[in-house]
């Protein structure tokens, strides 16, 4: 009797540790997946905070002083004037953000399809993953403003998200930055 004792018991023991070992692997498999789907959210919110810090930093480069580089400016929306691939031409960029209806290739629901024109000719489309793109634009002197030629420093919003979901989520990145771009204080 004593040895059967003994056997059930080693199966109960095994048992548990099987089912502690099988949740130990589940969860080690989740937080990878969790942890490459938040390595994708991030190389596209680095990828795009480079180009938006790269190309407003050079707003109103190698355009005249007597020439507003700023277009048009709002909060979800900016058109400017610069020479951006320095070749002596002066470019218009623009940077708008779609409807969330223009990003039809991704799962998600939220994100949105980022566009940078550069005079007129669209980038091609990427989905990656933007759900927030929000500009604030400020005076010399820290006030927030909307008058274009009062312009000297633009606060940039960008949110991304994961395109795909990990257990009903999208991993998300949150970027806030300002840029004051020196041929904005002629």
């Amino acid at each position: 009797m004593g040895s059967h004792l003994n056997l059930v018991g080693s199966i109960i023991i095994a048992g548990i540790i099987f089912l502690t070992i099988n949740r130990f692997h589940s969860s080690m498999v989740e937080t990878s997946q969790e942890k490459t789907m938040g390595s994708i959210a991030s190389r596209n919110w680095s990828s795009l905070a480079k180009l938006i810090e790269f190309d407003f930093s050079r707003i109103g480069y190698g355009v005249s002083t007597n020439l507003n580089p700023l277009l048009v400016a709002d909060s979800t929306q900016i058109h400017f004037l610069s020479d951006i691939n320095e070749n002596g031409a002066i470019d218009t960029i623009k940077y708008e953000l779609s409807d969330s209806d223009a990003a039809t290739k991704t799962e998600n629901p939220n994100d949105k399809i980022l566009y940078r024109l550069v005079n007129g000719q669209q980038a091609q489309e990427a989905p990656l993953g933007v759900t927030r793109f929000r500009m604030r634009y400020f005076d010399n002197r820290g006030n927030e403003i909307a008058d274009l030629t009062q312009i000297c420093t633009l606060e940039v919003m960008l949110e991304v998200e994961t395109t795909s979901r990990f257990n009903e989520r999208y991993s998300n990145y949150l970027w806030q930055t300002r840029i004051s771009p020196p041929n904005l204080r002629k």
